[in-house]
């Protein structure tokens, strides 16, 4: 082989090499316009959530969070009234009856309301709660009864969760407002989630976007499981996916229901 060859030779190697690690670097370190929305994990094995895109292409519901009051305990924990759900206040649920979860701080209060209203925008469910002396995570469930009609599949629903600071002035209430929408899943992620543990059900929710049931299906899995580090793990990562790191170490802790006059 003479001299001239065994160089060509060296020479068009380098480039197809060059040509090689190219491409690859395209392909690993540009974003493509179909990356906007996907999964944020932090905590490896844990569930992957994205918002799907047609909800994040949404406005939030009116301004979103509202902090209006002054009612909290001074010197005590800086986090605000929280809806636990994506940034721009909107989930989706595949539940006739979902459960909404919020993170209370500590506030002179002695009650919280939440009120489900309907598209048309009329009320369809009304709860009082007693949060004296409360702090953490609470969960409020819609009650699977014959007074309260089912979330319809495709229709938004919007709610209000309200820490009620001085019942003669309401201008001091601490407000948060999101929607809901109920979807229907297909017969494949259906089958998937009826052969499934929790752990995986709540990773199934998370990957198509049902924010609610993810949520609230590691929450339940969490309580029956306290000294579950994996859980922990798992419920850490969720809420980071939605920038909700901070409120990951709060206890969830049970409230107690006014009875209705």
């Amino acid at each position: 082989m003479t001299k001239f060859t065994l160089k060509s030779l060296v020479f068009s190697s380098i480039l197809l090499i060059g040509a090689f690690n190219a491409c690859q670097f395209a392909s690993v370190g540009q974003p493509t316009p179909d990356n906007v929305g996907q999964p944020r994990n932090t905590v490896p094995g844990g569930p992957r959530f994205a918002q799907p895109r047609e909800d994040m292409e949404q406005s939030p519901p009116r301004s979103g969070r509202s902090t209006r009051g002054n009612c909290r305990n001074s010197g005590l924990n800086p986090i605000n009234l929280t809806g636990l759900l994506p940034e721009n206040k909107i989930a989706r649920t595949v539940s006739e009856y979902p459960t909404f979860f919020f993170y209370l701080p500590p506030t002179k209060a002695e009650s919280a309301e939440f009120i489900l209203l309907d598209p048309s925008g009329n009320q369809i469910y009304k709860q009082t709660l007693t949060v004296s002396n409360l702090s953490g995570v609470i969960g409020v469930s819609i009650p699977a009864n014959k007074n309260v009609p089912p979330l319809e599949v495709g229709k938004k629903y919007t709610w209000n969760f309200t820490v009620i600071c001085e019942a003669e002035d309401r201008s001091a209430d601490l407000l948060e407002i999101g929607t809901v929408r109920r979807v229907e899943l297909s017969a494949d992620i259906r089958s998937e989630l009826e052969k499934a543990d929790p752990r995986r059900k709540t990773a199934i929710y998370a990957e198509n976007g049902i924010w609610q049931d993810a949520l609230s299906n590691l929450a339940a899995a969490r309580r029956d499981r306290p000294s579950d580090t994996v859980l922990d793990a798992d419920w850490e990562s969720l809420l980071d996916a939605v920038k909700l790191t901070k409120i990951a170490k709060q206890p969830i802790v049970q409230v107690q229901t006014e009875p209705k006059p």
